[in-house]
């Protein structure tokens, strides 16, 4: 009797080791395919920044940015201010005069100060009458041909109205320069747009 009890003993220790190593094994970390599928990292694709990403700068074609150069009137080869320019088309100008003067601001941006006045005149050497409102002038000054302000003095007189064919008109426009930027003075004059501008160069010190 003692032996059976002995022998049932033994049987059902070895029954509870035998339970413990398969529930162990179980346990382990990576055992089912869950724990597996879950222990590894997403990976993540970063979006790149093409052309069609928001917030992304197209560069300009070069062919704009020599658009805009070429937008730019002509100018026909520079003359000494005491000599006529021709337009081309049968407009000429002439510079009548510069003069140095304290020129006198008035309005909004204008400062008194140096400058030079000066005298123009445009002979309407074609069959039609031609329109002044579209004159422009400007100014530079310097071996940096560094642009005057224009100003607007009590002397200032632009070209306006028309000028029939063979008739000469006069404007006078005033610009702020220092007295000591004199050297080089440009003056472009400019009597419709697209035409090529008339340009006079030479010291006005």
């Amino acid at each position: 009797m003692r032996l059976l009890l002995a022998l049932a003993a033994v049987a059902l220790v070895a029954l509870v080791a035998v339970f413990v190593l398969v529930r162990g094994d179980d346990d382990e970390p990576g055992g089912s395919p869950a724990a597996t599928a879950s222990s590894t990292p997403a990976t993540v694709t970063e979006p790149s920044l093409g052309a069609d990403a928001p917030g992304a700068q197209a560069t300009p074609p070069a062919e704009a940015s020599q658009a805009a150069v070429d937008d730019l009137p002509p100018r026909q080869a520079p003359v000494a201010l005491d000599q006529p320019a021709a337009a081309g088309d049968g407009v000429t100008a002439t510079v009548a005069s510069v003069e140095a003067i304290n020129g006198f601001g008035q309005g909004r941006g204008n400062v008194s100060g140096p400058a030079l006045r000066v005298t123009l005149t445009i002979t309407n050497g074609t069959d039609d009458i031609l329109d002044l409102g579209g004159v422009a002038v400007d100014l530079t000054h310097g071996t940096d041909a560094v642009p005057a302000s224009p100003l607007d003095d009590r002397s200032h007189a632009p070209f306006s109205g028309s000028l029939e064919p063979g008739e000469t008109a006069e404007g006078v426009y005033v610009f702020s320069v220092p007295p000591d930027d004199r050297g080089t003075v440009t003056v472009s004059v400019g009597h419709r747009a697209g035409a090529p501008f008339m340009v006079f160069t030479g010291s006005a010190g």
